[in-house]
């Protein structure tokens, strides 16, 4: 029996850092509950004045049923470009749910919290986007006894093709949702109101494909994995976005998330 122990943990101590995201990827495929807590902050400019910081929580339900909540603290304000959207108030709880299919996550309620940023902090979609995103990944030393620690880098371009295909989904959520509002109208204040959203949203979305084209964008990992489950700890991440305003002007920005989970 030792011997067979000796053998495993020699294994274990094999792996390279993509086995052992394999390995957690695996396992937590076979999970059917969850929950995790999270917090993101946003900051702008090159002195990384923070804008911005959200609490939020999260609950698996029967391996493919995610709520996601959130409630705004005092002092956020929601702003353009900012986790939360304009008009939120502090002390406002905010819920989505959605549901997996093929391992992608899809809103099945509150579309609006799309907007607010919420369900593109969903750390199970993270773990997703990096197993399907070119990355490198490598074992950090000076892990907590019983843990593995795994830094991994999105490669520049797979990095920016997913900050990109988040804020074109966004955009595509306002679309839909004014057409959708637009449809109650009456013909005629229909057609009027329908030409001038077309024009608004075409030149938003003109705006955005020309700063994502010109962006540099680097998003860094790190997977705390249990070294015995290989389930999962924690998992944080650090985006940096280097980009040109509408006027030509730099701009810089560094969102941060952390996310814990619970297993019980």
């Amino acid at each position: 029996m030792a011997a067979v122990l000796m053998s495993s943990c020699r294994l274990q101590e094999a792996r390279s850092g993509e086995q052992w995201f394999n390995h957690a990827w695996s396992g937590l495929a076979g999970v059917d509950a969850l929950t995790f807590q999270g917090k993101a902050a946003l900051w702008r400019g090159e002195q990384g004045v923070l804008e911005q910081n959200l609490n939020y929580s999260g609950r698996l339900d029967d391996h493919h049923r995610l709520t996601m909540r959130t409630v705004i603290a005092e002092g956020a304000s929601g702003s353009k470009g900012s986790l939360l959207a304009s008009g939120t108030r502090p002390g406002e709880k905010y819920e989505t749910k959605l549901v997996a299919q093929g391992r992608r996550w899809h809103i099945v309620s509150d579309e609006e919290s799309l907007g607010k940023g919420l369900v593109r902090l969903n750390p199970l979609e993270q773990l997703e986007h990096i197993r399907n995103a070119r990355k490198s990944i490598k074992l950090e030393s000076g892990a907590a006894r019983g843990t593995k620690v795994l830094r991994i880098e999105l490669d520049a371009a797979d990095a920016q093709a997913l900050i990109g295909s988040e804020l074109e989904e966004e955009m595509k959520q306002v679309r839909q949702k004014w057409e959708s509002k637009l449809a109650k109208l009456p013909n005629a204040e229909r057609a009027k109101l329908a030409s001038q959203s077309e024009q608004i949203w075409s030149a938003g979305n003109k705006q955005l494909a020309e700063m994502l084209n010109q962006a540099e964008i680097q998003a860094v990992y790190h997977l705390t994995l249990n070294s015995k489950t290989g389930l999962p700890m924690r998992l944080t991440s650090e985006s940096r976005i280097a980009y040109l305003s509408p006027q030509g002007a730099p701009q810089q920005e560094m969102l941060r998330t952390d996310n814990r989970f619970d297993y019980k």
